[in-house]
């Protein structure tokens, strides 16, 4: 008996997990997206809520030769899936900027020689350049490989330039029998008003601070509601925040931004690891909630310091805080190509020290 209840609590759970969306806040979106008959869809949302996971999710459903009826998930086990989890599936296509795919890799680069080390030294773009627009015109032209859909994906659109998103546009008006789009946007206003009119948009939402918490509880993240809170409410950020080196080098920062007894040039030092965007965006929140604070709000990014930070403004004006983040906002046009890193972060502190603690 108690087999046969363990047997349909397995079956229960199995079934629950078939009916979830990619990720537990996005099943309504699912429903809507995997549904759509539309050439091209275009899934919006803040930036690590899981967007990439749902295009790709969403792909293998359209490539799957056995998807579940009732839910259109992808089986798993046939041909294409297995393609697909290989990372070799001749029907899909995933464009994304140099910088990113370089991101991502970053722990597998490993140079055989002198010439791909020359190649890794130079900086990946951040934009989608056109020629892997038309690298598309191939997939275009030929048949399914399975005798299916073709997908291409594109994260984030909001990421191509004015000649990219032109050949975009040319798929997008006329575009080829089996041929579907998953383009994924974080700004919306950044996409060509064109683009948007041949699209079905899906909104993809931030899930609620409860369900977000408790999904980061069971990723095994310590102290989640913090990590959440830093990452803006973006759980998949979140979770990659908690990686052991990023959660060292925050803790870092946050024991620098802190306690102004440290040196602005060792504050710089012990913050090298981070790099100068990174603690460019921590200050940046910091001064948020500094502000908030000033005006006698909780704190946004950092509700565990709160106490810290109310110390701080006690005797500071509102005014120089305001004046302080658009200080650092201003430095986000050349803080991702600074001539010296070091400079730059001492720069960074000291600008912090001066305006906010030495009163």
């Amino acid at each position: 008996m108690a087999q046969e209840i363990r047997s349909a609590s397995t079956a229960a759970a199995a079934a629950e997990r078939a009916l979830a969306a990619p990720m537990p806040w996005h099943v309504h979106a699912w429903s809507a997206a995997a549904a759509a008959s539309a050439p091209a869809l275009l899934l919006h949302g803040p930036a690590g809520i899981g967007e990439r996971v749902f295009a790709i999710a969403l792909a293998q459903a359209w490539l799957c030769e056995a998807p579940a009826a009732a839910t259109r998930h992808a089986c798993g086990t046939c041909p294409s899936c297995h393609l697909l989890a290989a990372g070799n599936h001749p029907d899909l296509r995933v464009i994304e900027p140099a910088a990113l795919v370089a991101a991502a890799e970053e722990a597998d680069d490993d140079p055989a020689d002198g010439e791909e080390k020359a190649r890794s030294d130079r900086k990946p773009s951040k934009e989608i350049r056109v020629d892997q627009l038309r690298a598309l015109i191939d997939l275009a032209q030929i048949t399914s490989h399975r005798g299916g859909a073709r997908v291409v994906i594109i994260h984030p659109v909001d990421a191509m330039n004015v000649a990219s998103s032109n050949a975009l546009l040319k798929l997008l008006e006329e575009p080829p029998a089996g041929l579907r789009f998953v383009l994924v946007a974080h700004r919306l206003q950044r996409v060509s008003a064109t683009v948007l009119s041949r699209c079905m948009r899906v909104a993809l939402r931030a899930p609620g601070n409860d369900l977000a918490i408790e999904w980061l509880v069971a990723q095994g993240v310590d102290d989640a509601q913090q990590a959440l809170a830093v990452s803006g409410g973006a759980p998949l950020l979140a979770q990659s925040n908690a990686d052991p080196v990023r959660a060292a080098t925050y803790r870092a920062w946050l024991r620098c931004i802190s306690d102004p007894s440290i040196p602005a040039i060792a504050a710089a030092r012990d913050t090298k690891d981070a790099g100068p965007p990174q603690v460019l965006a921590w200050m940046l929140q910091w001064t948020h909630d500094m502000a908030r604070v000033k005006a006698g709000a909780e704190p946004r990014y950092h509700p565990q310091h709160a106490a810290v930070l109310a110390g701080l403004v006690a005797t500071l004006p509102l005014r120089s805080i305001s004046r302080l983040h658009r200080t650092l906002l201003l430095k986000q046009r050349w803080i991702r190509h600074p001539l010296n890193a070091q400079l730059a972060l001492e720069a960074l502190w000291l600008d912090y020290q001066q305006r906010a603690l030495i009163r």
